[in-house]
């Protein structure tokens, strides 16, 4: 109700008996089974979280979550580069074979090249939904624009700032 009042959308009939949930606005312990870099990242959201003044207790489910995502994805981007080396040193070594030799290593390279792309898919399919959690934390450009703190004093228009002159 105080949002719509702020923004001036407050409608007595749709709001005045609407109640939203007040979340303590604390940071979270972090859980203590993070990894190494599930625990960088959960340090480095806290952070933007409080300066974005956006964080609350009850967010540590869903920060853990984020936290964990995103490890799971960078861990398939090294998996990835080393797959990558892997086939530039097969590759490297096609001239010296021949015969079934030759087969079986170009048969390993189709398999790791699809193993490759399996790793872009699932690059891609992590980092959208590492983007969705950006944008439910209210931190990308577009969703920033969405949320409106409270004012820490009250503004007045122009309009509103005559009418109030002229009732004097």
């Amino acid at each position: 109700m105080q949002q719509h009042q702020l923004a001036g959308t407050y409608r007595k009939d749709r709001h005045e008996t609407v109640k939203s949930p007040e979340p303590p606005a604390e940071r979270p312990n972090p859980p203590t089974q993070l990894g190494e870099t599930s625990q960088a990242e959960w340090d480095r959201m806290m952070v933007r979280l409080q300066q974005s003044q956006s964080l609350f207790l009850v967010d540590d489910a869903a920060v853990y979550q984020y936290c964990q995502l995103y490890a799971e994805t960078e861990q398939i981007a090294i998996d990835q580069d080393h797959l990558e080396l892997a086939v530039e040193r097969l590759e490297e070594k096609l001239d010296g074979f021949q015969g079934e030799d030759f087969l079986r290593l170009i048969q390993e390279l189709t398999n790791q090249r699809k193993l490759i792309a399996k790793c872009t898919d699932q690059l891609r399919a992590g980092r959208m939904a590492l983007r969705q959690y950006l944008v439910e934390f209210g931190l990308t450009p577009a969703s920033r624009g969405r949320i409106k703190l409270p004012a820490t004093e009250p503004t007045v228009d122009e309009f509103t700032a005559y009418q109030q002159q002229r009732a004097v």
